[in-house]
Protein backbone atom coordinates (compact mmCIF):
# COMPACT_ATOMS: atom_id res chain seq x y z
CA UNK A 1 0.00 0.00 0.00
CA UNK A 2 1.61 3.32 -1.24
CA UNK A 3 1.25 6.46 1.53
CA UNK A 4 -1.66 7.82 -0.94
CA UNK A 5 -4.23 5.16 -0.62
CA UNK A 6 -4.09 5.56 2.73
CA UNK A 7 -6.84 7.06 4.56
CA UNK A 8 -6.91 11.17 5.03
CA UNK A 9 -6.87 10.07 9.43
CA UNK A 10 -3.24 8.35 8.26
CA UNK A 11 -1.08 10.41 6.19
CA UNK A 12 -1.95 13.71 7.20
CA UNK A 13 -1.68 13.28 11.48
CA UNK A 14 0.00 15.21 13.12
CA UNK A 15 3.45 14.36 13.66
CA UNK A 16 2.73 13.79 17.29
CA UNK A 17 0.15 11.28 17.03
CA UNK A 18 2.94 9.03 15.34
CA UNK A 19 4.88 9.66 18.03
CA UNK A 20 2.19 8.77 20.57
CA UNK A 21 1.66 5.61 18.27
CA UNK A 22 5.27 4.66 18.77
CA UNK A 23 4.84 4.80 22.20
CA UNK A 24 1.84 3.01 22.45
CA UNK A 25 3.71 0.23 20.64
CA UNK A 26 6.97 0.19 23.37
CA UNK A 27 4.00 -0.55 25.79
CA UNK A 28 2.30 -3.08 24.42
CA UNK A 29 5.52 -4.95 23.91
CA UNK A 30 6.35 -4.14 27.71
CA UNK A 31 3.28 -6.61 28.34
CA UNK A 32 5.83 -8.89 27.22
CA UNK A 33 8.03 -10.56 29.20
CA UNK A 34 11.42 -10.43 27.44
CA UNK A 35 11.09 -6.65 26.21
CA UNK A 36 10.40 -5.66 29.88
CA UNK A 37 13.87 -7.84 31.56
CA UNK A 38 15.28 -6.21 28.57
CA UNK A 39 14.23 -2.75 29.63
CA UNK A 40 15.31 -3.32 33.05
CA UNK A 41 18.98 -4.63 32.39
CA UNK A 42 19.15 -1.89 29.94
CA UNK A 43 18.33 0.74 32.39
CA UNK A 44 21.00 -0.71 34.79
CA UNK A 45 23.31 -0.70 32.43
CA UNK A 46 23.21 2.80 31.12
CA UNK A 47 22.47 4.21 35.24
CA UNK A 48 26.19 1.83 35.60
CA UNK A 49 27.85 3.84 32.41
CA UNK A 50 26.70 7.44 34.10
CA UNK A 51 28.30 5.96 37.45
CA UNK A 52 31.36 4.54 36.61
CA UNK A 53 34.41 6.45 34.67
CA UNK A 54 33.89 5.91 31.08
CA UNK A 55 35.25 7.67 28.21
CA UNK A 56 32.24 9.50 26.40
CA UNK A 57 32.80 7.30 23.44
CA UNK A 58 32.44 4.36 25.77
CA UNK A 59 29.23 6.00 27.17
CA UNK A 60 27.79 6.14 23.80
CA UNK A 61 28.50 2.72 22.55
CA UNK A 62 27.11 1.40 25.63
CA UNK A 63 23.70 3.24 25.30
CA UNK A 64 23.68 2.34 20.98
CA UNK A 65 23.61 -1.24 22.22
CA UNK A 66 20.99 -1.34 24.66
CA UNK A 67 18.96 0.58 21.90
CA UNK A 68 20.06 -1.80 19.07
CA UNK A 69 18.75 -4.44 21.67
CA UNK A 70 15.77 -2.97 22.74
CA UNK A 71 15.10 -2.37 19.27
CA UNK A 72 15.85 -5.88 17.78
CA UNK A 73 13.53 -7.36 20.56
CA UNK A 74 10.39 -5.14 19.45
CA UNK A 75 10.92 -6.32 15.94
CA UNK A 76 10.84 -10.09 17.00
CA UNK A 77 8.03 -9.31 19.25
CA UNK A 78 6.21 -7.30 16.39
CA UNK A 79 7.31 -10.59 13.89
CA UNK A 80 5.85 -12.90 16.02
CA UNK A 81 2.73 -11.05 16.83
CA UNK A 82 2.23 -11.27 13.04
CA UNK A 83 3.00 -14.98 12.56
CA UNK A 84 0.96 -15.54 15.22
CA UNK A 85 -2.04 -13.37 14.19
CA UNK A 86 -1.69 -15.06 10.60
CA UNK A 87 -1.09 -18.54 11.46
CA UNK A 88 -4.20 -19.81 13.64
CA UNK A 89 -2.47 -23.39 14.07
CA UNK A 90 0.91 -24.73 14.16
CA UNK A 91 3.16 -24.50 11.58
CA UNK A 92 6.48 -25.59 11.55
CA UNK A 93 7.25 -22.54 8.92
CA UNK A 94 6.01 -20.36 11.43
CA UNK A 95 8.42 -21.79 14.30
CA UNK A 96 11.12 -21.50 12.08
CA UNK A 97 10.91 -18.16 11.19
CA UNK A 98 10.18 -17.03 14.92
CA UNK A 99 13.60 -19.17 15.76
CA UNK A 100 15.33 -16.84 13.47
CA UNK A 101 14.12 -13.58 14.96
CA UNK A 102 15.00 -14.82 18.41
CA UNK A 103 18.49 -15.94 17.06
CA UNK A 104 18.62 -12.16 15.89
CA UNK A 105 17.94 -11.06 19.12
CA UNK A 106 20.44 -13.61 20.42
CA UNK A 107 23.26 -12.05 18.62
CA UNK A 108 23.04 -8.64 19.41
CA UNK A 109 22.47 -9.37 22.87
CA UNK A 110 25.30 -11.40 22.95
CA UNK A 111 27.74 -9.30 21.41
CA UNK A 112 26.35 -6.38 23.76
CA UNK A 113 26.74 -8.42 26.69
CA UNK A 114 30.46 -8.99 25.88
CA UNK A 115 31.10 -5.36 25.06
CA UNK A 116 29.69 -4.46 28.02
CA UNK A 117 31.77 -7.19 30.30
CA UNK A 118 34.87 -5.31 28.38
CA UNK A 119 34.31 -1.92 28.64
CA UNK A 120 32.87 -2.76 32.43
CA UNK A 121 36.12 -4.79 33.37
CA UNK A 122 38.54 -2.22 32.89
CA UNK A 123 36.17 0.64 34.56
CA UNK A 124 35.75 -1.49 37.36
CA UNK A 125 39.43 -3.76 37.65
CA UNK A 126 41.58 -1.38 35.70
Amino acid sequence: MHIDELPPTYKNQPIWKSFLGAFRGIGHAMAGRNFYIQIIIGLIVIILTFILELYWFEKLFIIVLVSLVLGVELLNTAIEGVLDFMAKTHNPEVGRIKEMTAGAVLIFSVTALIAGVWIFGRALFL
